[in-house]
């Protein structure tokens, strides 16, 4: 069987992106219910065939972009990690808070997100999905924290609830930003960090 030219690869991968950008639209502005995938296939400029070939159906869709969002957020992580220009991780994290904010308020990504958090209410697979990428990110932070010595003082326990009161924060932001979107994003940026700081004292208050 022959195998895929580079240039087929990235071909598809273009094509992959485009239908999920297009899927997206749709669902900002219908719901995952009111979107079909004639919707889908229309928004995208696709035939039926073309979306089966990347999608085996929309739920698998949906899955995709929720994916992508978590390798976002993993982008952000990895680049807080890989910061070379001094400091302490909590000096390191204020200067990425601001992307961190901006990333999470973007107004095309809020709609969405709240979107497929309601889905995640009504439907089992797609909360159980929602949860394995939350959890994946907590246990990022948590080893990050602790390598780092950040909070050294907490127990386990206390951190990983501080863990969670920090993703309660910045998933609040969105929700926030649609009802307000004109909010001074900087300003914000400087009061999730001192937020993010307060969570992180190690004396146990």
């Amino acid at each position: 069987m022959r195998q895929p030219r580079p240039a087929d690869t990235e071909k598809g991968e273009l094509r992959r992106q485009q239908l999920l950008a297009a899927a997206a639209e749709c669902f900002r502005r219908e719901g995952f219910h009111g979107t079909s995938i004639a919707r889908i296939r229309e928004a995208a400029g696709m035939s039926a065939g073309h979306i089966y070939h990347y999608f085996v159906s929309k739920e698998a869709i949906v899955k995709a972009i929720a994916e992508r969002d978590e390798n976002d957020m993993a982008a952000l992580l990895n680049a807080l990690e890989s910061d070379t220009r001094g400091g302490d991780l909590l000096t390191r994290l204020d200067r990425h808070v601001r992307a961190l904010v901006k990333h999470v308020t973007a107004t095309p990504r809020t709609s969405l997100m709240l979107e497929l958090a309601a889905e995640g209410a009504r439907n089992p697979d797609v909360r159980k999905l929602l949860q394995q990428g939350d959890q994946r990110t907590a246990r990022r932070l948590f080893t990050l924290f602790r390598r780092e010595n950040v909070a050294s003082k907490l127990n386990d326990e206390e951190l990983r609830l501080r863990i969670e009161m920090i993703a309660t924060i910045v998933n609040g932001l969105a929700g926030r930003s649609s009802m307000n979107p004109g909010q001074d994003r900087n300003a914000m940026a400087a009061l999730v960090s001192r937020s993010m700081r307060m969570l992180l004292d190690d004396t146990g208050r």
